[in-house]
């Protein structure tokens, strides 16, 4: 059984075939087994399991039939299924979709960008991007690096927002056209700032600035012979049907080679938004 421990939140997962009734039965039963253990080591520890916010979530194919799993026992409580779980800031459904959360998003900036809006004859333009990276550019970037290869219709929906925050800075009609005022203002599209992220957790983590369990998820190409591509820093490129599986490897060994040789990780983040910014704008 797998799990994650976080500061107020415990995780406990494990994989099954939703067609084998034997194997969802027994993962109904390691999961209840481990909780009830948890629950007995905590109650001699004189602390208390809080069953009423424990969420079960099944995660599975949307071209798979539902498996008939509707419930599990922890500590003498019935925890129902749910078909989305917030998981450190970000809501997690039942497909992977992560639909739910960019709704949610985009509710929440356009709640802040029309509050700012009342107020912003009020602003100066100094003033309202401070707001508008406060309130909505915050909520953009938050864990953006899981949005990537998202269908193009939900980072549509995120762009959307980012344009209206553009708008609002520089008190432009709701039609006017976008792209120059983000040129302006020297904001990355949200695509572009997902592919950011990204590299910058690959440079993090080649220069021993990331977690333990991130470094290993990456290896630095070596070639069977020696040849030229031996140092140019790259990364090996698993085999896997998933793209998100293989897009830090992918999109780190498409940089050009003075980007990924920068001394300094300043260096880096300088160097990477230009190359992206020229090649969304121009």
């Amino acid at each position: 059984m797998g799990y994650h421990f976080y500061a107020d939140n415990t995780q406990l997962y494990l994989s099954f075939d939703s067609l084998s009734g034997e194997g969802q039965a027994s993962a109904v039963h390691s999961i209840e087994a481990c909780a009830s253990e948890i629950d007995e080591w905590m109650r001699l520890n004189k602390l208390k399991l809080n069953s009423d916010k424990s969420e079960l979530l099944v995660i599975r194919s949307k071209h798979r039939p539902c498996p008939s799993l509707d419930s599990i026992s922890i500590s003498e409580q019935v925890v129902n299924l749910s078909f989305s779980a917030r998981n450190l800031g970000f809501i997690v459904d039942d497909s992977l979709s992560l639909e739910k959360h960019v709704n949610s998003i985009s509710k929440s900036c356009y709640y802040h960008i029309r509050r700012i809006a009342k107020i912003r004859k009020y602003l100066s333009e100094d003033s309202t991007t401070s707001l508008v990276d406060a309130f909505i550019t915050c909520r953009l970037d938050n864990g953006n690096a899981l949005l990537y290869g998202l269908p193009k219709y939900l980072i549509q929906r995120l762009q959307a927002v980012q344009n209206c925050g553009a708008r609002l800075v520089s008190c432009k009609p709701r039609y006017a056209r976008v792209t120059p005022i983000l040129r302006e203002l020297h904001w990355l599209p949200v695509e572009s700032h997902i592919i950011f992220k990204i590299l910058l957790l690959v440079y993090k983590s080649l220069n021993n600035l990331a977690p333990a369990y991130i470094n290993s998820l990456l290896k630095n190409y070596k070639p069977s012979h020696n040849l030229r591509s031996v140092d140019q820093g790259l990364l090996t490129v698993p085999r896997s049907n998933q793209r998100t599986k293989v897009a830090a490897p992918k999109l780190w060994n498409a940089l050009p080679l003075d980007i990924r040789n920068s001394g300094s990780i300043n260096l880096f983040k300088c160097k990477l938004k230009t190359f992206l910014f020229k090649k969304y704008y121009l």
